[in-house]
């Protein structure tokens, strides 16, 4: 069951992202008031291992509109997005949150009633707010890249869901 959820979760993902190329957004129809874009690429690594399927996202320490995302690749690099389809970030200072979430059923996969499900978090929490996090970037212009090692590996449970709850 675990692999499944955690496929689910992935696929939604990946499905958030691809919507706005499905339904005909590119590039040339940009929002009004969407700031000129900068390529930028964060690296996650836990004890100088890649770690993938991080969920990155950037928080403006100046108010904007403009959300800023990505999900790490094998590599643990995350080509970052503006508003969900738009390649590059804009300038400015930012605040690097991060989370990755395993989910894990006491019940065998071929069986149809649902256990106990735990949720985990395996990066350190303190990454996972813009209030709690440490890690910050600053884009310009031109080409932007920033490695961050987050530290040992954790397992940190963060939600218990019962069946019927």
């Amino acid at each position: 069951m675990f692999h499944s959820m955690f496929n689910l979760f992935r696929y939604i993902v990946f499905l958030c992202l691809l919507i706005p190329f499905l339904s005909g957004c590119n590039q040339s129809q940009r929002p009004a008031g969407l700031p000129p874009l900068h390529p930028c690429t964060i690296t996650v690594t836990q004890n100088g291992v890649p770690v993938t399927d991080v969920s990155v996202q950037l928080i403006a320490k100046e108010e904007s509109v403009w959300p800023v995302t990505g999900i790490t690749d094998t590599s643990g690099n995350a080509a970052l997005v503006t508003y969900g389809r738009f390649q590059g970030v804009p300038v400015g200072d930012y605040i690097v949150v991060l989370s990755k979430r395993l989910t894990e059923s006491d019940t065998p996969a071929n069986e149809y009633v649902s256990g106990i499900t735990h949720v985990y978090s395996l990066i350190d929490n303190k990454y996972s707010t813009a209030e709690t996090s440490s890690l910050e970037m600053s884009v310009k212009k031109g080409r932007n890249s920033m490695s961050f090692d987050i530290g040992s590996p954790v397992r940190i449970l963060v939600d218990t869901i019962r069946p019927g709850t």
